[in-house]
C-alpha cells in the first residue's frame, strides 16, 4: 500500500489522519507499516481524506479506465431506442471500421 507516500504528499500528519478514522495512531501505523490491513471501510475513507482511488492506495497500477466519452454515450443511447436490425447494422458497420 502506498498510505505513507500519499500521506506525506498531501502534507497530512497522522494525528490528523487518525482524527478523521477515528482510530488510534498505532492502528494506523500498522496500516501504513503493512502489518495490518485496512477495512474496505476505512480504504473508502481514507480514499476521500487522500482524494484518490482505492485503486491508488492500494499501488494497482493496471487500472482500466472505465469512462466513456460523449459520443459513446450518444452510441448507447441511439441503440437503446433502436429497433434489433438497426442495432445489428451499426454493429456490422463498427466492425467493419476497427482500427486495432
Amino acid at each position: 500500500m502506498r498510505l505513507k507516500e500519499i500521506r506525506i504528499s498531501r502534507k497530512l500528519k497522522v494525528q490528523e489522519v487518525t482524527e478523521y478514522l477515528c482510530c488510534s495512531p498505532s492502528v494506523y501505523s500498522r496500516y501504513e507499516s503493512g502489518k495490518r490491513e485496512p477495512s474496505i471501510e476505512t480504504l473508502l475513507r481514507l480514499s476521500k481524506l487522500f482524494k484518490v482511488s482505492v485503486d491508488e492506495l492500494l499501488g494497482n497500477e493496471e487500472v482500466v479506465d472505465t469512462s466513456i466519452t460523449e459520443d459513446e454515450a450518444m452510441m448507447v443511447q441511439a441503440m437503446r431506442q433502436a429497433d434489433e436490425r438497426a442495432c445489428q447494422d451499426a454493429l456490422v458497420l463498427l466492425r467493419c471500421h476497427k482500427t486495432k
